[in-house]
This record gives structure tokens, C-alpha cells and sequence, in this order.
């Protein structure tokens, strides 16, 4: 009877397994650490919005000016800002920032907002409302800046 020669079954080494292990975990690592790190914009643009009504309300007319895009700001002075804020109508009481929708670089974010019209209607002093309102958001150089219509 002829024997055939059989071919020892050679195992992967524990070191390369190991060596896949640790390069897995660290890809894994990285990822969940750049999920962390990263917010939605819409977050970020949301925080920014409030923050701006929030400084409108308390007539912290320094700090609202800030939200207010570089383009804006080159075209309309801190004072004329002001300005138009104090001398309105409508009398902005109350904000809350409700949702954005962004594409890009540029967001719609909808506030919530009460606001009082001093003699609005024959024999009424003060007429108070709300409403819904839509503002533009746009994004450059990695902030959030609010766009205003005019």
C-alpha cells in the first residue's frame, strides 16, 4: 500500500488576525469620533436664528447686528441698524424658533413670533398677534449668517 503525503493545514497566525482587529477598531473609533464632533447645519443654523431674536428681544441691538451677513453689515451701519429697529411699528414680544430646512449652503428657518401693533385698529390700543415667519440663512466661511429680505 502506497502512502500519499499529507500536507500539514497550515492556520492563520494570530498576528494577523490581531493586526485586522486593531485596524477595524480604529476605523470604527474614527468614525464614531467624527459623528460626534459633527452637527446637523440645521442645528447649528437653528441655535444661530434663536440666539438672534433672543438679542432682538432684549434689545441688545450690539449683539443682534452680529448675526447679520457680512454683506449686510458692509451696506448698513451699526447705528442706521438700530435705528430701524427702535423707530418700527411692530414690536416684536416673543420668538421661537421652530424649524430649518437647508440645501447647501443656505437655509429657510421658521420662527414662531408674537408681536404688538400700537393704534393697528380704530379704538384698540395695542393689537397683539402671531405668526409665522420665513428667513433666510446663508453660510460662508463656515458660519451661519442671517440674510434679511431688504
Amino acid at each position: 500500500m502506497r502512502m500519499i503525503p499529507v500536507q500539514p493545514i497550515v492556520k492563520p497566525s494570530a498576528f494577523g488576525r490581531t493586526r485586522w482587529r486593531c485596524a477595524g477598531t480604529l476605523l470604527l473609533l474614527a468614525l464614531v469620533a467624527a459623528c460626534a464632533t459633527t452637527q446637523p447645519a440645521e442645528t447649528g443654523v437653528k441655535e444661530r436664528a434663536q440666539a438672534r431674536w433672543d438679542a432682538v428681544l432684549a434689545k441688545d441691538y450690539d449683539a443682534a447686528y452680529t448675526f447679520y451677513s457680512p454683506g449686510y453689515r458692509s451696506a448698513h451701519s451699526r447705528v442706521d441698524f438700530e435705528i430701524y429697529l427702535r423707530t418700527r411699528r411692530v414690536r416684536w414680544t416673543s420668538a421661537e424658533v421652530q424649524e430649518a430646512s437647508c440645501e447647501a449652503d443656505v437655509c429657510t428657518v421658521e420662527t414662531r413670533m408674537g408681536y404688538a401693533v400700537a393704534g393697528a385698529v380704530p379704538g384698540v390700543p395695542v393689537w397683539k398677534s402671531k405668526r409665522k415667519l420665513k428667513e433666510t440663512w446663508v453660510r460662508t466661511q463656515g458660519q451661519w449668517w442671517f440674510l434679511p429680505e431688504d
